[in-house]
């Protein structure tokens, strides 16, 4: 789900994690699979792709965010190494008129700009769309390829992926982000063993984005340092149920051996 702050900070439906002492343990997620929000009135237009079935009002529109999907699906699945990861089907897309569509139709709350929900992405046409689409898409990919039990379980990972993703197609969430890791993550970092077990308790609260510019410093960093291949064989291990240390051991042994080495290394990029 996305949350509106100065720049759009992007929050998973059923994966939102705020960092405030007192942190709960993350709930399971359970979802129908299909969604319950309201649809687009009667005379909006549908593009079929290779990956989306997307609806909007206006055709133009509807031609222009498929595009967006595609360009954005092809970099996810690049940037994640998930090379040989085929959806089971293609993911719906729903655009809706302006903010206030979104809203009725969900039911989201005035700070949210976009859900990722089951197999459905759900945004609103304004400013923020090309960062909340790409967001939301990590999230759709993450959970599909993880499975929903284990992406509930990986909040860390499964939120890291999306902040990175969201800035690697807008300028804008890149610069804040990296702004919000120099600024106040660089300067009190949360300890590895509080950062992946950190569940929210309330979405609205401030200052909810120091644990988001910190989770998405930290994939990408694992993803640059590993690269996309290894960081797929990553996944995969995690997806299989192996615990964080020996997927590291297993994977990056000849780089780090454990979460404790990948955090020492992180630390020493973001410190200087």
């Amino acid at each position: 789900m996305n949350k509106l702050l100065p720049l759009p900070l992007l929050l998973c439906l059923c994966s939102c994690v705020d960092v405030p002492v007192g942190g709960l343990p993350a709930p399971e997620v359970s979802q129908p699979l299909s969604s319950p929000f309201k649809g687009l009135d009667p005379g909006y237009k549908t593009v079929e792709s290779a990956h989306f079935s997307l609806e909007a009002y206006s055709p133009s529109g509807a031609a222009l965010y498929s595009a967006m999907c595609e360009e954005d699906y092809t970099r996810i699945m690049q940037d994640l190494g998930l090379y040989s990861f085929v959806p089971a089907r293609p993911y719906n897309v729903v655009v809706y008129r302006d903010a206030d569509e979104y809203r009725a139709k969900t039911g989201q709350p005035s700070w949210s700009g976009g859900a990722a929900y089951g197999n459905a992405l759900l945004l609103y046409e304004g400013p923020g769309l090309k960062a909340s689409m790409a967001h939301e898409m990590a999230h759709l990919i993450f959970n599909e390829f993880m499975g929903l039990s284990q992406a509930a379980s990986l909040r860390w990972l499964n939120e890291g992926v999306a902040v990175y993703e969201q800035g690697r197609c807008d300028p804008e969430s890149s610069a804040y982000y990296a702004g919000r890791v120099a600024d106040t993550v660089s300067r009190n970092p949360i300890p590895f063993s509080q950062m992946v077990n950190l569940a929210p308790q309330d979405e609205s609260q401030r200052n909810v984005d120091r644990w988001y510019a910190q989770v998405g410093s930290v994939v990408g960093f694992m993803i640059r340092q590993g690269g996309s291949f290894n960081f797929s064989l990553f996944l995969a291990r995690l997806r299989d149920g192996m615990p964080v240390d020996k997927a590291v051991e297993m994977v990056y042994g000849g780089v780090w051996k454990s979460l404790a080495d990948v955090e020492r290394a992180w630390l020493a990029e973001v410190e200087r």
